[in-house]
């Protein structure tokens, strides 16, 4: 997670005297934004954060930078202009998150007005006899509702979270991710927090589309990326892998699909090259899903190697 939210890191790293008061504007920032949130009906939440969150990260230059910068390899075809359209959408994007990760209580309890939910038939029998599954999803729409096929169906899902640096901040996230009604477990953990859960019967979801520096290089929009196995590998320990997103709809609806379980092309191949073929299905759903919504795609941190980066006809 952020470390600050307002102010660019760099500057803050130079003034480090400073982190702790700059840390309790920042929590009462968004203390008063969940005070503005509660007073309102959700739909007008979510446009007045697309507004104000979105041309807030937009005018960030590093951030608007490292946006482009990936967009150039979702979005090679596109011109610059384009590109920045885009750019656009995934700053206001940015912002439709914290109004839905602000209001999920709301969302959840008036799920027949918000919710609507798409299950594969295969994945239904596997959640029917409350197998403990991985859940994977990227961060391209609205992914932080995911985790609520668990209270729909009666599942324990563990929701991996990164925890903030900021100890109020912290705190303020914890009581929002609740609503996700599953235990709440810390990624500091890393893969023995996962095997952990699944151990105890509990399913896990976490979103693997981020930056991996010490994961094994597979490709990712045609360029080699380091990319994160862990569901790979817990899906061929004997875990159903399920890919899952939550698509924002029309009239501010939301649906949650659970697609068919991710398995190996070869079962017989050996274990490494099963974990490798795993993750290339992964990453290859998360391509069509983010080509799908582009401009929904939070992908606020660089995504690829700096070198080499894939060039794109306007980089020319």
């Amino acid at each position: 997670m952020a470390k600050y939210y307002l102010l660019p890191k760099r500057l803050m790293n130079r003034l480090q005297w400073v982190q702790t008061p700059i840390w309790l504007i920042e929590a009462s920032v968004f203390h008063v934004l969940l005070g503005v949130a509660r007073v309102m009906p959700y739909p007008v939440v979510a446009g007045l954060f697309a507004r104000l969150i979105g041309g807030f990260g937009y005018r960030n230059a590093q951030k608007r930078r490292i946006v482009r910068r990936n967009m150039a390899v979702v979005l090679p075809q596109a011109g610059e202009s384009a590109r920045d359209t885009v750019a656009r959408q995934v700053f206001r994007a940015t912002g439709l998150a914290a109004a839905e990760l602000f209001l999920l209580g709301r969302l959840w309890r008036r799920r027949d007005r918000y919710l609507e939910f798409s299950i594969h038939p295969e994945a239904q029998d596997i959640i029917a006899r409350k197998e403990a599954v991985v859940f994977a999803t990227a961060h391209v729409g609205a992914w932080q509702l995911c985790n609520l096929v668990g209270r729909e169906t009666g599942i324990v899902i563990s929701v991996i979270y990164a925890q903030e640096p900021n100890p109020w901040l912290r705190r303020f996230f914890l009581a929002r991710r609740r609503a996700f009604g599953g235990p709440l477990v810390p990624s500091a953990g890393g893969a023995r927090a996962f095997l952990r859960e699944l151990a105890a019967g509990r399913s896990v979801g976490g979103a693997f589309d981020t930056r991996v520096d010490q994961g094994e290089t597979v490709p990712f929009f045609g360029v080699p990326t380091p990319t994160s196995t862990l569901p790979a590998m817990l899906a061929v320990r004997g875990h159903p892998l399920l890919p899952i997103r939550t698509v924002r709809l029309p009239d501010h609806r939301f649906r949650i699909e659970v697609d068919a379980p991710l398995t190996p092309t070869d079962p017989d191949a050996p274990r490494a090259a099963r974990i490798t073929d795993l993750t290339r299905q992964l990453n290859a759903r998360f391509e069509a899903w983010i080509r799908e919504y582009p401009g929904e795609w939070v992908c606020l941190k660089r995504r690829w190697p700096k070198a080499p980066r894939k060039r794109a006809p306007g980089d020319v």
